[in-house]
This record gives structure tokens, sequence and C-alpha cells, in this order.
């Protein structure tokens, strides 16, 4: 049992320098908007404002990001990943300054904007430039460590988030708005760290205009592109009509304060850690589309259960099952999709199913504002699950004969591939 553990713990060990070092600036950067998505809706909520205007801000946060990918992707391609991260964490750290040190609507309209346009500009490049840092048959294990990492830093900011306000009421006298305000001072700062890591990375690789076979690759792979966007697309627009609004879901229905809402996300954290330790390896031998599909159809059954469920402990429990199985899988799912592109398209590739999942979401997220302001809880999650279903069933049937499992003959494939037969 010793050697088996060994054996995997190796697996996420001899990266290079640059790889660990651009995954410590990947967690700083996933921190501050970890704490944003987990505290934003509560603070606005504290200063009066509607949910629909949570709505009709992530709706701008989320157009303005969506408005830059597809050109992001392209000039991370033709200029460099690492300029592009750069962008990125610079407008990040302006667009955090503004939620920070003001409470006006404009300044959290600019707020927004900027922040948009940072998750544009990084998302794409950091996928496509950690990707270059190891080998193909070590990528998933690459792309799943920077996701325990990740996970991790959004599990303490949380943790620690949740009761960031509740110090500063308590010990210093702050009322609730600028107690939650300092959250967002905190995590401004922090921003800084992320930049000056980044700048520690020397290589990065640029696509030259003269590159062989670039035309022809990039003609080929179109319709996969499409096909790894449509259920980015479905899901984005589910997704955003209920998660965002998770927080308050618990605040309204059971009553938890926000310190106890940060241990849950804190402790979904953890579980997606100790879940993509093991997801490569899983991968591996049953197949990354099996395994993908396996954990979202698991995730959507705890999803249905959920509204009709009336003690809390098993909403926490079900709670933490539909999220962690729905987004575990998602480091295997894009180590998968760059597998099967070339090096010159995949932040293109990354930029193109970020779009389609954002602009969905953003649409998603406007929608839940005004569903939630009704008091209609369930109607959210009916919309999310029916999308959630649809997303799962276009994955499966796209890429389930290109699936990389080992083995095929596992106790899941044959099941699937029967119904997608007939």
């Amino acid at each position: 049992m010793s050697g088996k553990k060994a054996g995997l713990s190796g697996k996420f060990r001899g990266f290079s320098h640059e790889a660990r070092t651009l995954i410590a600036a990947g967690l700083i950067d996933n921190m501050s908007f970890a704490i944003n998505g987990f505290v934003l809706v509560l603070y606005l909520s504290a200063l009066g404002y509607s949910y629909a205007f949570f709505g009709a801000l992530s709706l701008i946060m989320e157009i303005s990001q969506v408005s830059v990918l597809l050109a992001s992707g392209f000039i991370a391609d033709r200029f460099g990943r690492k300029k592009t991260i750069l962008v990125g964490l610079v407008l990040g750290t302006l667009g955090m300054m503004h939620f920070a040190f003001f409470d006006t609507v404009a300044a959290f309209v600019i707020g927004s904007v900027l922040l948009g346009a940072s998750s544009g500009f990084t998302g794409p490049a950091f996928s496509a430039l950690l990707s270059e840092k190891t080998t193909l048959k070590r990528r998933k294990y690459l792309f799943s460590l920077n996701s325990i990492v990740a996970n991790m830093g959004s599990g303490f900011i949380t943790l620690v988030g949740g009761f960031i306000p509740m110090i500063f009421m308590s010990y210093f006298g702050f009322a609730s708005e600028p107690a939650y305000r300092m959250i967002f001072v905190i995590v401004f700062l922090i921003k800084f760290i992320a930049i000056g890591l980044l700048l520690r990375i020397k290589t990065d690789k640029v696509r030259k205009s003269t590159e062989v076979g670039y035309e022809k690759a990039e003609k080929k792979h179109w319709i996969l592109l499409l096909k790894f966007a449509l259920p980015s697309a479905l899901t984005g627009i589910g997704a955003g009509v209920l998660i965002p609004y998770f927080p308050i879901y618990f605040q309204l229905r059971f009553e938890l304060d926000l310190g106890s809402i940060g241990i849950l996300f804190a402790m979904l954290s953890f579980l997606m850690v100790l879940m993509t330790i093991y997801l490569p390896r899983l991968a591996e031998k049953k197949g990354t589309i099996t395994i993908t599909t396996a954990f979202h159809i698991t995730s959507i059954i705890a999803m249905i259960a959920m509204p009709f469920t009336p003690w809390l402990y098993l909403v926490i429990l079900l709670f933490l099952a539909r999220a962690a199985l729905m987004n575990v899988p998602g480091p295997i799912m894009t180590s998968f999709m760059m597998s099967h592109l070339p090096h010159s398209l995949r932040a293109t590739a990354q930029s193109a199913n970020g779009f389609a999942w954002m602009f969905t979401h953003a649409i998603g997220v406007f929608i839940g504002g005004f569903i939630w302001d009704t008091g209609d809880f369930n109607l959210a999650f009916y919309i999310a699950i029916i999308l959630y279903i649809l997303a799962t069933v276009f994955y499966f049937g796209f890429f389930y004969r290109m699936d990389d499992a080992k083995h095929k003959n596992t106790f899941f494939w044959p099941i699937l591939r029967h119904f997608v037969r007939k």
C-alpha cells in the first residue's frame, strides 16, 4: 500500500521550476477570484443592493471577459503567453482596487469590467503556457496538480475570508459594510505577489507566422473546437442561474452566517483536493470521457435531490457531492482537449471554449438574479438540472470514441456505449 502511495505522489513531483512558479502565480490569482465570488453577493446585499444588481454586475464582468477571450487566445499564441497573463494580472489588480476602496455603483461597474477582462486575458494563456511545461504523458498530472494547489488556496481563503468581517466587527468596531470591504483590501494587496511570481518565468514559446502545418491544423480542428464548446455553453447558462447564488441559498433557507458558509465552501475545496489527487490515475485506467461522464451523472443526481431535502446536513452532503463531482474532472478535461490540438491552437482553443462557457454563464447569472429576487429557489435548480443533463449527453456523445483509457472494457464503458448506439 505504501508503495502505491509513493508511486502516486511521485506522479505529482519532478516538474520544472517554471511549472511550479506558474502554478504559484495561478494560486494567488485564483484565491482573489474565489473570495470575490464567495463574498461579493453577500457584500452587495449588506449594502442594500438587490440580487438582480449582483446579477447585472456579473453580466458586465462576464461580457467583459468574453469580449477579450477570443482575441486573447490569438494574442497569446502570437505574442507570448507570459505577456498576456501579465496584462490580465495587472487589470485584475486594478479591478480589485475598485472593490477595495470604493462602494459606488460606478466603481463596481468599472471593477467588474476590469476583473472580467483580467480573466479573459489570463485563463487561456495560463492553460496554454502550463501545457508547455511538461510532456504529453505527464500533462494530466500537471493540470491536476495545478487544480489541487488552486483548490487548497480557495479553501484557505474562503475559510479565512468568512471570519474576516466578523473579526473586524468584533475586535475593531467596524460596521458590516467596511468589515466586508477589508476582504477586498487584503485580496488587492496579495495580487502583487502573483505579478512578482510571473515575472520570474523566462521561457515562453511564441508562435511564428511561418509555422509549418498551422493553416492545415487550424481548419482540421474547427469541428473539434465546436464540439468542445457546445457542452461548455450548456453548462455555462445552467451554472449561471444557480451556482453564484449558493451563499444566499444557505443564508436564506437555513439561516447560516458568513463564517459557517465560509467553512462549507472551504470543505468543498479540500474535498476537491483529495479527489483530484487520485483522478489522473483513475482517468488513465478508465478513460477521461468515461470518468467525466460518470462523475457528472452522479453530480446531477445529487443536484436533483437538494431542493427536496429538508435536513441541513444532508443538503450539505449533497452540495459537496454535486460541486466536487461536477468540477473535479476539469483538469483532465482541459488536458484531454490540449492533447488533441496542436501547440499553435491551444490558447485559441481555450479561448473559444471559455468564450462559450462565459457568454452563456453571463446570461445565466443575469437571469438568475431575477429568479432569486422572486424567492423561487427551485426554478433555478430545475433550469440548471435540465441544461447539465443535455451538456453531459453531448459531451459523451461527441468524445466517447476518442476516450484515452488503457483498457476500454470497464464496468461503465459498455453500458454507455450501448445507449449511445441505440
